[in-house]
């Protein structure tokens, strides 16, 4: 089941963030930080502009999304800025109706863009495609410490 995530399921997010860091490869360059994860999911459950969607199976959280309304910062459009997206690898296929529903969050507030980000080599980008997104730019990371 689909639904608006709550504060009571801010630890399980934080599990699931964990083992996306892991399997995504962002924890190579990136700490994991429950912390951190955990303030991002109050914030953004809390927030009126944010929105965390989460995929619940019989009283699991198996699947997340969190996203926030803004302005792009270089044309000021109005955006969905996707900020995490991940479905344990057992449950996957919910994905796509997690994204689908932060659309509609989205269209309902008037907003006409989505931003969404994968991870370097992550088969997900061919899913994004298919779905009608377009690239835009490319992320890189240095270590300067």
């Amino acid at each position: 089941m689909i639904r608006a995530a709550t504060l009571a399921d801010v630890p399980q997010l934080v599990e699931l963030g964990v083992q996306f860091m892991v399997e995504s490869g962002y924890s190579w360059h990136l700490s994991v930080n429950r912390h951190a994860q955990a303030q991002l999911a109050r914030n953004l459950i809390q927030a009126e502009h944010g929105l965390v969607l989460i995929d619940e199976r019989q009283g699991e959280i198996v699947g997340m999304l969190g996203a926030i309304a803004t302005r792009h910062p270089h044309s000021g459009d109005k955006v969905m800025s996707e900020l995490f997206w991940y479905v344990a690898p057992d449950a996957r296929g919910s994905g796509v109706r997690l994204l689908l529903e932060a659309e509609h969050w989205a269209i309902s507030r008037g907003i006409a863009k989505a931003l969404v980000v994968a991870p370097e080599g992550a088969p997900v980008s061919s899913l994004y495609t298919r779905m009608g997104y377009k690239p835009l730019e490319q992320q890189f990371i240095k270590d300067l410490l």
